[in-house]
């Protein structure tokens, strides 16, 4: 027992040290995780009104959106809430449908409950005018189409600008990039180039450590290749990889900063000639490259992987009811002491970095939300219209979510720095959400996530978070 006691007193003072130069996870990712999870399902309903616009001429309009968000932070136990305004203007300008310009504008107000704000200023802030989207296309396809009246055998796309760009299913790649998408396609093969880079002060790093934490400065180069002459699957396989050009800030000495990561991932997406209403997705990724350990100048090699496994099921009756399961898995390493994402606290000296770290979007619970890192996660959703009959509630979804997560290292570390235990369990959640359309302009959605932590946490008290969002578009 004296030599516990004695390995305990010894080990404290590291560990507060390593949480020192670690972004603050409990409140700062707590909020910022959640929202993502927001901002994700609002981005998909406003990158649709981009393919809706006109195909002749100008086009143009807005929204406005309202969020509330409250969620306890489980560092200090305090509940923190947030009402968020947005207003967002767009432009679109289509000749013929082979040339179009579009732009899309954003501000905005975050106003914090006094104290609340995680942020060091901790009052209001103020998020000044930014260009969200600005991009123009080109697509050689419609200008022959419009010219002969026929479908070209070969053609091509030229997408330049700053928009949401994605590879594969978004496992690897999901984000906001400053970029040029080549897009070529003869007959069913169709070949996509990407060459991109990071909005730097718009995008957080992946990497938790509090010299680079906030900000990312990162290349992408990337190449896909899809072949949709399948009749219910279309298989796809992609090379990406990224430099980093983050600069640091608050410089420890022998430590560098720098993930240079490369992924080659495989998937398909469909459904089946049995069972046509139940829909896949599979991807696989391999990641390599080289990343830095904690406290070196010399990088070590990144062998690490992830998978993803949804089938999805829309029952043909009344309700419209769905059923969806989804098993994710991210590699983990064994010796990460503190952060499955972060350099400090990180992978050891000496040793291949195997957890798998990336750029994509994938929901892993709202209230928890951790990267996939050194975890299995199995999720159940469930939803219906429930109340379709009438008319006033036709377009509303309700459903529900459970996730599990689970070690893939048992000893390793996971993105959340608090689940420091050698254990396996790390605990399940379970959402409920509702997503009405009210009106052709009116939207609103509610999403309510409860975590309970398992073996892994200290800490096991139970962790909520909810938003509720009004979208006006006009």
């Amino acid at each position: 027992m004296h030599t516990k006691q004695l390995f305990l007193k010894r080990l404290l003072p590291v560990v507060i040290v390593v949480g020192l130069f670690i972004c603050p996870a409990s409140a700062q990712q707590a909020v910022e995780a959640g929202r993502r999870v927001y901002d994700e399902q609002l981005r998909v309903k406003l990158d649709e009104q981009q393919t809706a616009a006109r195909q002749m001429g100008f086009d143009g309009g807005g929204w406005f959106n309202f969020a509330f968000f409250t969620y306890e932070d489980a560092a200090s136990r305090k509940e923190r809430t947030l009402r968020q305004y947005e207003l967002r203007l767009w432009g679109n300008y289509t000749i013929a449908g082979v040339h179009t310009f579009y732009f899309r504008g954003k501000m905005g107000y975050d106003d914090w409950n006094s104290g609340d704000n995680p942020d060091d200023d901790g009052g209001d802030d103020f998020n000044n005018p930014d260009v969200e989207r600005a991009w123009y296309r080109f697509d050689y396809d419609r200008l022959i189409r419009n010219q002969t009246g026929q479908n070209p055998p070969a053609g091509f796309q030229i997408h330049v600008g700053r928009d949401f760009y994605q590879i594969g299913s978004g496992l690897a790649l999901a984000l906001p990039l400053d970029a040029v998408k080549l897009t070529g396609r003869v007959g069913d093969l169709t070949v996509n180039g990407l060459l991109g880079k990071t909005i730097v002060h718009d995008t957080a790093n992946i990497d938790d450590s509090g010299s680079v934490c906030n900000h990312m400065d990162r290349c992408f180069y990337g190449i896909e290749v899809k072949y949709s002459g399948f009749d219910r699957h279309e298989p796809y396989a992609y090379y990406l990889w990224t430099n980093d050009h983050t600069d640091v800030r608050g410089y420890i000495d022998n430590q560098e900063y720098s993930y240079d990561s490369r992924y080659l991932g495989a998937g398909s997406r469909g459904s089946f000639s049995l069972l046509p209403n139940l829909r896949y997705e599979l991807e696989y990724v391999f990641e390599s490259g080289r990343s830095f350990p904690e406290g070196a100048n010399s990088a070590e090699e990144i062998h690490a992987m992830a998978i993803d496994v949804l089938l999805e099921y829309l029952f043909d009756v009344k309700k419209h009811p769905r059923v969806a399961f989804e098993y994710i898995w991210g590699s983990g390493d064994r010796d990460r002491r503190v952060s499955s994402t972060s350099t400090i606290g990180g992978n050891q000296p000496g040793t291949r970095d195997e957890a798998f770290n990336a750029f994509g979007y994938r929901d892993t619970g709202l209230a928890f939300s951790p990267a996939i890192s050194n975890l299995h996660i199995f999720q159940l959703d469930v939803s219906a219209l429930p109340l379709e009959e009438i008319e006033m509630f036709r377009k509303m979804e309700v459903g529900t979510k459970a996730f599990f997560y689970t070690k893939d290292a048992r000893g390793g570390a996971i993105s959340d720095t608090a689940a420091d235990a050698s254990n396996s369990w790390v605990g399940w959640e379970w959402d409920a959400y509702v997503n009405w359309r009210l009106t052709s302009d009116l939207a609103f959605t509610v999403r309510y996530g409860l975590f309970f932590p398992g073996a892994v946490f200290d800490n096991r008290h139970s962790r909520h978070f909810l938003f509720t969002g009004l979208t006006y578009s006009f």
